[in-house]
């Protein structure tokens, strides 16, 4: 109704994005704003909330690097929700670092997302592996239960004695040279663990993902050495080794 009145009664309504503004209004609490500033702050956040648009993970970047990358228009939206005075107030600052959680929240879910899902995928692997050698173990997918074990599926193989243990620890990556960290638990247990130790990395670009499998072998000579009273806790171990 309110829009029918308006393009009635303004010649210009035309340069109003009057769908933009219906499901702006849809998902904005109106009656938490108080000043225009406030409006402006809640809209950002509802949008982020709600759409979660591409330029979301650059705010980690801290703010002026953040809206240095922004399009004009983008940032004076920030501007008029005095979200750049400088030096920030307490409330600007609380704002940030809300939104900060928020963004971060939602990284950590999509890469334990995407972790799981390379763990499913080594579920699958293996137990097509198990059924072509005939053996009737199924993988057991540990890091569901115990998540400081140092592997995440327990699978099988055979030798001359009969059935043994197949440790391997799953990782996923989307990185660009194709890389991987690893814990400094992982490795502790890669080396006890020995030739029974397996990293299976899953590029997860391709719409198939690809695995690659390493030996803790051909992982060892990229492999961080302490020096005198420093001790590595986590590496960067690329995948074309």
């Amino acid at each position: 109704m309110l829009i029918s009145i308006i393009k009635h009664l303004d010649p210009d309504y035309s340069s109003y994005d009057f769908e933009a503004s219906i499901q702006l209004l849809e998902i904005i609490d109106i009656e938490t704003t108080t000043s225009d500033s406030t409006y402006y702050r809640n809209c950002i956040k509802s949008l982020i909330l709600h759409s979660q648009p591409t330029w979301v993970r650059m705010m980690r970047l801290g703010r002026k690097k953040f809206t240095d990358k922004l399009e004009r228009d983008q940032r004076s939206i920030f501007r008029e929700a005095n979200l750049l005075t400088d030096p920030p107030e307490t409330s600007i600052i609380e704002w940030w670092d809300e939104i900060c959680g928020i963004v971060r929240y939602e990284s950590d879910r999509t890469f334990m997302d995407q972790a799981r899902k390379a763990e499913q995928l080594t579920i699958q692997y293996e137990e097509k592996i198990l059924n072509n050698k005939g053996i009737s173990e199924k993988p057991k997918w540990i890091a569901i239960d115990d998540n400081t074990a140092g592997y995440d599926v327990l699978s099988y193989d055979k030798n001359d004695y009969g059935l043994i243990n197949k440790l391997i620890e799953v990782k996923s990556t989307i990185a660009s040279p194709l890389r991987f960290y690893i814990s400094r638990n992982e490795w502790n247990k890669a080396c006890r663990s020995g030739d029974r130790y397996f990293f299976y990395i899953w590029d997860m670009k391709p719409v198939e993902p690809r695995l690659h499998i390493k030996t803790a072998k051909e992982i060892e000579p990229h492999i961080p050495k302490d020096n005198e009273k420093g001790i590595w806790d986590r590496a960067i171990i690329p995948i074309a080794i």
